[in-house]
């Protein structure tokens, strides 16, 4: 029916007195027509007031049960793909929200629903405004080291007057988007046998070894790589396209003339390092030799390990247009591994402030 100016409850009222009374009565009291009253008694036929009243509280209810049931289905469906991703961070539950309001949601039941307060999604985080210097100053060291992890970037960043713990480091490193990809480790035979003549002091025990690699014209490039296991500092990186004995014995000659001799060589058994001239000159400089056992470099870890590190950062990433460049890049490499870049080993010391450090410790006290 459409709307009228008379209620249910007053239609059936009319209706009851049109029983008693007549229905030209009726509507000439109430100022309505006859068919009118005749159209009313068709709809609400025997009802009585209370009757009216019942049947429109049963409406109101039942239309209130289908909103709240609407209301039920759309937070379950909301809630199953909101329970899809983890709530663990304020962020991602503010996004949740934010979500769950696209989809018709209040913010009351939306922020029910994921437990949050009504005052979170409006607060605005004052991290990022103070965060973005420091993921500035990230995404600077890691265009210029680009295979450097968040540990050796954090020591950059103190450096430059961040000063960021471990866990902040790592949080703002894993935002940024700026981890390394990792390495697959090559399976290694266990061993228990204990290293020998493991270092105790500087210059005790000096590594070489070989690196190779080539030049954009298809170049070979022979780099003798030589260490102080114990300081970690790299001594010399000679390159060449091939190194024979001799060259050896005169790169080592130089070294032990500035940094004096070691108590120990260890290297591997290759042809240049068991070569007669090799080992006459070693015996001559009063230096025991420590030669690895076939088959296993790992003895050498030290000198492994720092060649994974040239290899890595250095060989892996510059672009050689001819030997002669290389050889200035690669010394540019050696003088930054000793000097600028922290050594996880050495307490995130570089090698030269470590050497500084045990000569400090060494030097006796002045009174």
């Amino acid at each position: 029916m459409r709307k009228s100016r008379f209620t249910e409850e007053q239609m059936v009222a009319i209706l009851r007195e049109a029983d008693r009374t007549t229905v030209a009565e009726a509507a000439k009291k109430h100022k309505v027509s006859e068919p009118t009253i005749y159209a009313w008694r068709k709809h609400f036929g025997q009802l009585e007031v209370a009757d009216v009243k019942r049947l429109k509280a049963l409406e109101l209810e039942n239309s209130r049960l289908k909103k709240l049931l609407a209301e039920r289905d759309l937070d379950i469906e909301v809630l199953k793909e909101i329970n899809a991703k983890k709530l663990v961070s304020p962020p991602a539950r503010r996004a949740q929200v934010a979500f769950a309001r696209e989809r018709g949601l209040s913010l009351r039941r939306a922020c029910g629903l994921v437990g949050m307060s009504r005052a979170t999604p409006s607060y605005k985080p004052r991290m990022l405004a103070k965060d973005a210097p420091v993921i500035e100053a990230m995404k600077e060291l890691s265009a210029q080291y680009p295979r450097y992890g968040y540990r050796r970037i954090r020591i950059f960043l103190r450096r430059r007057g961040f000063e960021l713990s471990w866990s902040r480091t790592h949080r703002l490193w894993r935002q940024a988007g700026l981890l390394v990809p990792r390495k697959r480790s090559r399976k290694r035979i266990a061993s228990q046998r204990p290293r020998v003549h493991t270092p105790f002091k500087a210059n005790m025990v000096w590594a070489y070894d070989f690196v190779f690699d080539t030049t954009a014209t298809g170049q070979q490039l022979k780099c003798l790589t030589v260490i102080d296991e114990y300081t970690r500092e790299c001594l010399a990186i000679d390159v060449a396209g091939s190194i024979r004995s001799k060259r050896v014995i005169e790169v080592l000659s130089r070294l032990v003339s500035v940094h004096g001799a070691p108590l120990f060589m260890r290297s591997d058994n290759g042809p240049e390092f068991v070569s007669l001239a090799i080992l006459e000159w070693i015996a001559g400089a009063g230096i025991a030799t420590v030669l690895n056992d076939p088959g296993k470099p790992w003895q050498n870890g030290t000198d492994e390990s720092f060649n994974g590190k040239l290899r890595d950062e250095c060989l892996s990433v510059e672009w050689f247009r001819s030997r002669r460049e290389a050889k200035v890049v690669i010394e540019s490499w050696r003088q930054h591994y000793n000097e600028v870049r922290p050594h996880s080993s050495l307490q995130y010391l570089t090698p030269t402030e470590f050497k500084q450090q045990l000569h400090q410790v060494l030097q006796p006290a002045v009174f």
